[in-house]
């Protein structure tokens, strides 16, 4: 009875790990691309104690968003303010010593990130006549660089370099070491964004397919406690009903040395005539039957066969199968059948030769019984056996 509601269960958190697969994969979900360059950087420098030209290359550098992808050169020069703002986003910041700031040659503008917008930065650059920005990131963030937005600075090409690398060459052109940069295009490179609105629609569903998955879960353990209990509870009622079915009298048919041919009686769950040796149970409305085809009977519909009598309330038993223990037993009433008068007469093929012969029911189980009522049903006995006798005289005699 458990396994429906197990394969119930399994078929909703199935179906609800196939609602975050739709969701995953449904147009609404799909990311985002970000395509960007990385700048091959190239600085060459005289270094004025050995008098050797220094030359470096790296693919240090991320041109911005805005900025077209093609090489620019030409000496750097670094802003030259009294405050010593390094940032560039005075509108009247001047630049050197790179010979670009007198407009006689290309440069190329190196400026720290801060203080104000990329757009700033490029537009205040460019009114100086710079070929490109070059924008150095913060200390904190090391070696890396980052995407810039600037749109409306035009066709001039800006890049963002490392801390570091925007360090050193800041630290010669201060130093008054002419510096020539190269600004080459590197790689192309895609990342990914996912969608925002994919991000919630995506925890919308693995949140609903938890929650299907907790009440699938939920409602089958209480199911199966509900299961669990019944079972528990019938086999405590069925144990209580056999105590009450085990009141009622038992008798073992057997052979009498007096008695009378009466019509053999059978029992009506079997259809089989009663034999000697049988023990049979007799139930309050006076029929009889095998032990071993009431008990079966009783302990599933309580009632006769015969009658419909609920024999469980008929010994007295009216409440639930607890109360079964703090019940009395039931006394026999005086029209109930004694273990002293009850006779049944076999007919059979071992004793067709002896028509005189009688079985009677022998009590294997005592019954509580009034003496007067026993009194009683000895003297109806002791005057139907004697008017049984003279109407068997009368039928030999009116055939001699």
């Amino acid at each position: 009875m458990a396994r429906p509601r197990r394969r119930e269960a399994g078929v909703g958190a199935r179906g609800a790990l196939a609602l975050l697969v739709l969701a995953v994969c449904s147009p609404g979900t799909r990311s985002r691309e970000l395509e960007w360059y990385s700048a091959v950087v190239r600085t060459e420098y005289v270094d004025p104690h050995t008098n050797l030209t220094v030359r470096s290359v790296s693919e240090s550098g991320r041109f911005g968003d805005s900025s077209p992808k093609e090489g620019a050169q030409g000496l750097v020069g670094v802003p030259r303010t009294p405050a010593g703002d390094l940032e560039g986003c005075a509108p009247d910041t001047r630049f050197g010593p790179a010979a670009g700031d007198r407009g006689t040659a290309p440069w190329v503008a190196l400026v720290a990130r801060g203080g104000c917008t990329f757009k700033d930065k490029v537009l205040v650059a460019a009114r100086r006549n710079a070929s490109a920005v070059v924008v150095y990131n913060k200390e904190l963030y090391g070696n890396l660089t980052a995407p810039m937005s600037h749109a409306g600075t035009g066709n001039i090409v800006v890049i963002m370099i490392s801390y570091p690398k925007g360090r050193e060459i800041l630290d010669l052109v201060q130093k008054g070491i002419p510096v020539t940069m190269t600004i080459g295009i590197g790689m192309r490179h895609v990342q990914e964004f996912i969608n925002s609105q994919s991000v919630v629609f995506v925890a919308i569903a693995f949140i609903t397919m938890m929650i299907i998955s907790l009440a699938w879960l939920i409602f089958y353990y209480i199911q199966r406690f509900l299961y669990t209990g019944s079972q528990f509870g019938r086999q405590s009622h069925r144990k209580e009903t056999k105590k009450v079915i085990g009141q009622l009298p038992l008798h073992t048919v057997k052979h009498t040395e007096k008695g009378i041919d009466v019509d053999p009686e059978n029992c009506a769950v079997c259809i089989e005539n009663f034999k000697v040796k049988d023990i049979i149970r007799i139930l309050p409305c006076k029929h009889i039957f095998h032990r071993i085809c009431i008990d079966p009977w009783l302990l599933d519909h309580r009632t006769c066969p015969m009658c419909k009598l609920d024999v469980i309330k008929a010994l007295g038993y009216w409440g639930e199968p607890e109360a079964v223990q703090e019940l009395p037993a039931p006394e026999a009433t005086p029209g109930s059948i004694s273990p002293v008068t009850l006779h049944v007469s076999l007919q059979d093929e071992d004793d067709r030769s002896h028509p005189g012969s009688l079985l009677s029911a022998s009590t294997s189980e005592a019954v509580p019984q009034d003496p007067a009522g026993l009194k009683e049903d000895a003297e109806e006995s002791t005057a139907l056996l004697g008017d049984l006798k003279i109407l068997k005289l009368e039928v030999r005699t009116g055939k001699s």
